[in-house]
């Protein structure tokens, strides 16, 4: 219907010759249609959000003419139309007619859930979108509600037979409900179509026919231009990339179910090339995530399950939504979460389930678990060390199990860095189980995978082409060994030390996962509740100190109340946690370990780097013998100096270097305080 609804002006396109107004089921308006005729005689148009007050669609919307949908007599028929031109003439007869904004290639964004278990007919334009059209919603409807669902599509047969016109009012392209009504078509001739569309004596058009039932799909690019379909499947909408090869599938079997036959390679390559320009140049721009994505100022947990259902958190709490807002992607290594449950829930049912030692460890790994929930990161990297026996690939499991499940739930260390990029686009939460090391340039590129920095290849089969990733990602690393001996690696990291598990208290794997499984809907509701709380109380939290890693503290901070933990509890922890890794780091690397003891054993020292060489070998032979870990050239030395000046001073040893002598020889100047 025509609004009534002052709106401001467009800040370009001014006002426009027709706007309709979309409402909810209260009959509150929620969008706002504008349409403007340009002199030409062609037309677009400009959604207004009411809601958001901005001149944009909603990411879901609701039928046109929702609330008269909703109060109507369920056994009454609703004719869906295309446009809400149409729409308003036909209620103009008084029929009960609904439309959605945006057409076809924005079906998917339209809840047609209130069309459930309603007898609706189909009457679209008389074109190739408009049959296209028709069957995208007759296929959701018929097919994913119950829906009983006729199309109807107006040959010129058909038009004949419902009543003999002249040859001016003849049929022109794209021919609709609100041409017919204009040529003088009245209530009883709308009755008559519907009803032969009802008895099943319209017979649809080919175009109809050649359709796959898997309609409706929507072609967008991401910031980082690549193309994107989002397809409806029964219920739900799957968004593929285009280059991936479930979407090349994915035609293959549209063809099929079409025609009856395969898609040669070259008629399939073809064919996504041109869905891959349409998506670039004439598609939207939406950003895509891995199981944790925001949109509209709320945060999206995809639970990864086959109904693509999601959990909206925002700073009121948190619910689960068919469709949310944000656009997720799906590796095949993708597992569900557990269905999060509504009502109380304590952070405490997860401590049975996490071999630690202290209080302060079982809050940094919830601290670690709760920090995954970030919207952006950076993220710190969780380092679990024991001896065999301690259960660390367990509770490395465990962790993973209530933010980002997969198949397998560790993986060895990734062998370069274009690995590890691999692993970060298709993953939210990096694990890798068992490390002995880890090599200099691994521990790089994870320092820059968790608080961010980009990374670049070639990409595959190009000379020249770029792939670049940005993004942050949780880390978690678990071995016997200490790994974070690299002081840039350990600056980013939370280490905890398991203790071993005695045999008698050992469990069988089988009763410890039933358990497990059994909790885990409560877990999660708890880290869900910490994390609305996070984002009510971000704002408002103030840190007197700002450490390595300020936003994850502030994060968790925030969380604090919801996690039942008392105000600077958190904080507590984390700090006696930075010591004992300050102390692993110094112990774990030669250089910081030999210059610690050489301060302390003897005091401030003075000279060239070429001098602190030889003293320290002199001095401490068993730290300094190895090539491999202890640098022999002076300007070597010069470069791990500055890697452990931050671990260095936190042990209260500065450093810092001078000029001496007459030929101005930099000399390097150590001392206590």
């Amino acid at each position: 219907m025509t609004i009534a609804l002052k709106l401001p002006p467009h800040p370009k396109c001014g006002l426009p010759s027709t706007a309709h107004t979309y409402h909810d089921e209260t009959g509150a308006p929620v969008l706002v249609a504008n349409r403007y005729d340009r002199r030409d005689g062609t037309k677009f148009f400009m959604p207004f959000d009411v809601v958001q007050q901005e001149w944009k669609a909603p990411d879901l919307r609701p039928l046109y003419n929702l609330h008269q949908i909703v109060a109507a007599d369920p056994e009454r028929t609703i004719l869906f139309v295309e446009g809400e031109k149409c729409a308003d003439a036909l209620a103009g007869l008084g029929f009960l007619a609904t439309t959605s904004f945006g057409g076809c290639n924005a079906l998917t964004k339209t809840d047609l859930s209130p069309l459930a278990n309603r007898r609706v007919v189909i009457w679209p334009d008389d074109d190739t979108p408009g049959a296209k059209y028709a069957n995208a919603v007759k296929s959701t409807l018929s097919k994913t509600m119950q829906t009983p669902a006729f199309a109807v599509i107006l040959c010129p047969e058909i038009y004949g037979k419902v009543r003999e016109r002249d040859e001016k009012n003849g049929f022109v392209k794209g021919w609709d409900a609100a041409d017919a009504i204009e040529q003088g078509w009245t209530e009883s001739d709308v009755k008559s179509l519907i009803k032969d569309a009802m008895d099943g004596t319209t017979k649809p058009c080919k175009a109809v026919q050649n359709q796959p039932p898997l309609d409706s799909i929507e072609l967008w690019h991401t910031p980082e231009k690549e193309a994107f379909a989002s397809v409806m499947f029964g219920d739900h909408v799957e968004n593929m990339a285009l280059e991936s090869t479930d979407f090349r599938n994915f035609l293959s079997y549209q063809h099929y179910q079409a025609e009856g036959k395969m898609l040669s390679q070259t008629a399939l390559d073809d064919k996504r090339r041109t869905m891959a320009g349409e998506a670039l140049f004439n598609g939207p721009e939406y950003p895509v995530f891995n199981r944790l994505g925001t949109a509209d100022d709320c945060l999206y947990l995809d639970l990864g399950g086959k109904d693509w259902a999601s959990v909206c958190i925002d700073a009121t709490g948190w619910k689960i939504v068919k469709r949310g807002a944000a656009r997720f992607q799906r590796s095949r290594a993708m597992q569900a979460l557990p269905a999060p449950v509504t009502g109380p829930a304590d952070i405490n049912l997860l401590r049975p389930f996490l071999n630690v030692g202290s209080e302060t460890d079982f809050r940094m790994l919830v601290a670690w678990l709760l920090g995954c929930f970030q919207p952006k990161g950076p993220y710190p990297i969780l380092i679990l060390t024991g001896e065999q026996g301690s259960a660390k690939s367990t509770t490395a499991k465990v962790l993973r199990s209530l933010i980002d499940p997969v198949n397998p739930m560790t993986r060895s260390a990734p062998q370069s860095e274009q690995d590890l990029v691999i692993a970060a686009r298709h993953n939210h939460v990096l694990a890798f189980d068992n490390l002995s090391h880890i090599k200099p340039a691994l521990a790089d590129a994870l320092c820059r995978i968790a608080t961010g920095g980009g990374f670049g290849t070639r990409k595959l089969h190009t000379n020249a082409e770029e792939v670049l990733f940005d993004a942050t990602r949780p880390v978690l690393l678990n071995g016997i060994p200490d790994l974070a001996s690299r002081p840039d690696l350990a600056d980013r990291s939370i280490i905890v030390s398991l203790p071993v598990i005695e045999e008698t208290k050992r469990e069988f794997e089988a009763e410890f996962w039933t358990r497990f499984n059994h909790a885990a809907p409560h877990i999660l509701a708890a880290l869900l509740n910490a994390t609305s709380t996070a984002l009510a109380r971000l704002s408002s939290v103030t840190l007197t100190e700002r450490p390595r890693m300020a936003d994850f503290t502030k994060w968790v901070t925030a969380a604090e109340p919801a996690l039942g933990w008392p105000e600077g509890a958190f904080t507590e922890a984390y700090t006696a946690n930075r010591q004992s890794v300050d102390s692993a780091a110094i112990e774990g690397n030669p250089v910081a370990e030999a210059i610690v003891s050489m301060i302390t054993d003897h005091g401030p020292f003075k000279g060239t780097a070429t001098e602190l060489t030889k003293a320290l070998r002199s001095l401490y032979p068993q730290l300094t013998d190895d090539p491999l870990i202890f640098p022999r050239q002076p300007n070597k030395l010069s470069v791990e100096l500055k890697r452990v000046q931050p671990l260095l001073r936190r042990q209260g040893i500065t450093m810092s270097k001078a000029r001496q002598g007459k030929t101005g020889q930099r000399a390097i100047c150590i001392k206590l305080g």
